[in-house]
């Protein structure tokens, strides 16, 4: 299997995972752990900062993930996946 065809695998993968009923269940409460609509900024801690904000560039990569369509993959997305 070469490297377009993995991601787009994975991104069928993420689909498949994210769009049944329990993994929109899965996904809506996902969303409020990630912070995905909050804000990430912590008064006076630069870490607990960038801790939330890791936290949700997990979410948004998923919603990026759900938002491809698996049909359309570019090279550099294969790529990215090493």
């Amino acid at each position: 299997m070469d490297r377009s065809d993995q991601q787009r695998q994975l991104i069928m993968d993420f689909q498949s995972t994210f769009t049944s009923e329990g993994g929109k269940r899965v996904l809506e409460r996902l969303s409020v752990l990630c912070n995905e609509n909050e804000p990430t900024y912590v008064d006076n801690n630069a870490l607990g900062t960038a801790y939330k904000e890791g936290q949700r560039s997990i979410i948004l990569h998923i919603g990026k993930m759900l938002a491809k369509n698996p049909n359309i993959v570019k090279q550099t997305e294969a790529r990215s996946t090493e």
